[in-house]
């Protein structure tokens, strides 16, 4: 176990939930972070005097479910009471009445139900004493056809982001989650032969501690995680493994880039609907590029916002004549969507992909690296 793990593993948190699902999931949740020692009771436990003692724990959950434990004068006594203890509420979507209710409590935060594990470990890392606020953002490069070379901007992009800044190294992770190729790690010489085979059956298994034997460092200041594993795509638990993968990764890292495939997986749109900013990268063919607007249109129906996705056309070669496409006609196709080019660079990318190093280390001039560092920029 490494050090920091062994600092963090102090916060207690105390789950207070008759719901069983609610209370599975996040006793699930907290439970893939080692700095986390959770509890569940049932709420009757508020009302049995000695059975626990509040002051044990750091912050307590409490799921009122539909609002009717808000009418109960026992919940209000216990808030009094224990009023220095960090208070968090879950709860369904509650009436206007009810909400005045739960504003009672003075709480320290409120999620409403379904949860979901990404804002459910954000506000816990918010309001857990100790932890601090979770400043963590989550990009991603996903490939709006074959051989666009995503993943080939998704490493530059995390050696672009963990350049020093301030005085200060950030923490950055590559995800590839294209479990066919792995091909990030056969990119980078970083090829990963942990067989995840028997954490697919078991995702729990997955926390910070699994999650620093199996990355792998990088010279260029990120981590990664690459596997040539195709059973996830086909294992029950792949989309539960891969998507707690991600969130620990993302919970220690200032930054993670996910490198995601053009093909469908079971987490794809989940993971696409969830990260901070996306890079749709494509090139400059008329299929491409309509592959890449029907790409955008989706993530923007997903979303319910154009803010932060970004069009990036990858290997532009300027013509002076024949019937190529143009700069100018692009415009025409995506008229106010964001567009950035990346010119064509053979030399530079061929020769980093054949030697297993970055574009930045054949070249820190070469213009592929100027366009990226421009990306880094605006997802930053």
């Amino acid at each position: 176990m490494t050090a920091h793990m062994n600092i963090a593993a102090s916060t207690k948190i105390l789950v207070l939930s008759d719901d069983a699902a609610a209370a599975s999931f996040m006793l699930d949740t907290f439970g893939s972070l080692s700095r986390y020692d959770v509890r569940h009771l049932s709420l009757k436990a508020l009302g049995e005097k000695g059975r626990f003692d509040p002051t044990q724990f750091d912050l307590i959950v409490l799921d009122v479910d539909n609002g009717t434990l808000l009418q109960q004068p026992e919940l209000f006594m216990f808030r009094t009471s224990y009023r220095d203890i960090p208070l968090v509420v879950v709860s369904e979507d509650l009436p206007d009445d009810m909400l005045r209710l739960l504003f009672r409590l003075n709480g320290n935060d409120w999620l409403k139900k379904p949860l979901e594990r990404r804002a459910l470990i954000d506000m816990i890392s918010t309001h857990a004493p100790g932890t601090g606020a979770s400043d963590s953002r989550v990009h991603a490069v996903v490939s709006a056809v074959g051989g666009a070379g995503a993943s080939v901007i998704a490493s530059s992009l995390a050696h672009v982001l963990a350049q020093p800044i301030k005085n200060s190294t950030p923490r950055i992770d590559l995800f590839d989650t294209d479990f066919c190729s792995g091909a990030l790690g056969y990119y980078l010489n970083l090829v990963n032969d942990y067989d995840l085979k028997p954490v697919i059956a078991n995702p729990s298994r997955v926390d910070l501690e699994f999650i620093d034997l199996v990355r792998k460092r990088h010279s260029g200041g990120f981590s990664l995680l690459s596997f040539k594993q195709p059973s996830v795509l086909l294992a029950p638990k792949g989309r539960e493994l891969v998507l707690r993968m991600l969130d620990v990764a993302a919970f220690e890292s200032d930054h993670t880039i996910v490198d995601v495939p053009y093909y469908d997986t079971p987490w794809k749109y989940e993971v696409l609907s969830s990260v901070n900013s996306i890079c749709i990268v494509t090139e400059m063919t008329v299929p491409a590029l309509s592959q890449a607007k029907d790409l955008f249109a989706t993530l923007v129906r997903l979303r319910g916002s154009s803010e932060q996705i970004f069009i990036v056309i990858n290997k532009y070669r300027a013509k002076l004549f024949g019937l190529g496409l143009r700069r100018q006609q692009t415009e025409k196709i995506f008229k106010e969507i964001p567009t950035h080019v990346i010119a064509d660079d053979w030399d530079t990318l061929s020769e980093a992909v054949n030697r297993g190093v970055l574009p930045f280390q054949v070249n820190s001039r070469a213009r592929f690296c100027s366009a990226v560092g421009k990306l880094g920029a605006l997802v930053r």
